[in-house]
C-alpha cells in the first residue's frame, strides 16, 4: 500500500522553487552560519594556508594576531585553539607568506647540496639567500610616529629590568652593561 502524503506536503510540492525559498528559507549547511562560521581552528588554518606551525606562529607575532575564545562554546571542543576568520583572511593575503615559502624552497636546495657533499655550492647558495623586510608591517601597526612612541614603554621596561639584573647564568656582564648604557641614553 502506498503511503499517503500529508496535506501540507502537497501544498509545498505545488510551489515553485523561488516561492518555496521565500516562504521557508534556504536550508543552511552545518558550520556555514552563526558563531561556527566566524571562528576557525589552528589545524584548519595550517591546512588552508599550507604552512608549518613555526611559520604560522612567526606570522601571527609579526601581524599581531592572537587566538580568540568564541562567545559560545562550539561543538568542536574547548581543547582547540580558535582564530577569527577575518584574521585568517588577512594572513592569506600577506606578502610575507610567499617569502616564507621561497625561503623554505631555498633551504631545500642548500640541504641537498650539503647532502651531496658540495660544500662550496652550498656556501655560494647560502650567500645568495632570499631576504624579506617588515617595513609594511611596521607602517601598518604604527601609521604615525606618535603611535610608535607610545609603544616604546614595554621595550624600555625590559631594558631597565636587564640593566638591574646581576651577571649570572644566561645574563652576561656585557649584556647588562649595554642595557645600562641604553637606559642612560634615554
Amino acid at each position: 500500500k502506498k503511503k499517503l502524503k500529508s496535506v501540507k506536503a502537497g501544498s509545498v510540492q505545488k510551489m515553485g522553487s523561488k516561492r518555496r525559498l521565500s516562504r521557508m528559507g534556504k536550508e543552511r549547511k552545518k558550520g556555514e552560519s552563526g558563531i561556527a562560521s566566524a571562528f576557525i581552528t589552528r589545524t584548519q588554518i595550517l591546512k588552508r594556508l599550507q604552512i608549518t606551525l613555526k611559520d604560522f606562529r612567526r606570522l601571527c607575532i609579526l601581524k599581531g594576531i592572537y587566538p580568540r575564545d568564541p562567545r559560545k562554546a562550539l561543538k568542536a571542543g574547548k581543547d582547540k585553539t580558535y582564530y577569527h576568520y577575518k584574521d585568517v583572511q588577512h594572513l592569506a593575503h600577506e606578502p610575507l607568506l610567499n617569502k616564507f615559502r621561497e625561503f623554505k624552497a631555498f633551504m631545500k636546495k642548500v640541504r641537498r647540496s650539503l647532502g651531496r657533499r658540495e660544500i662550496d655550492d652550498a656556501r655560494r647558495k647560502h650567500a645568495d639567500r632570499p631576504t624579506y623586510t617588515v617595513h609594511h608591517l611596521v607602517k601598518e601597526r604604527y601609521p604615525r610616529f606618535a603611535d610608535a612612541v607610545q609603544d616604546l614603554d614595554d621595550a624600555l621596561c625590559l631594558l631597565h629590568m636587564f640593566a638591574a639584573l646581576p651577571a649570572r647564568g644566561r645574563v652576561t656582564a656585557e649584556r647588562t652593561r649595554v642595557c645600562r648604557s641604553l637606559c642612560r641614553e634615554w
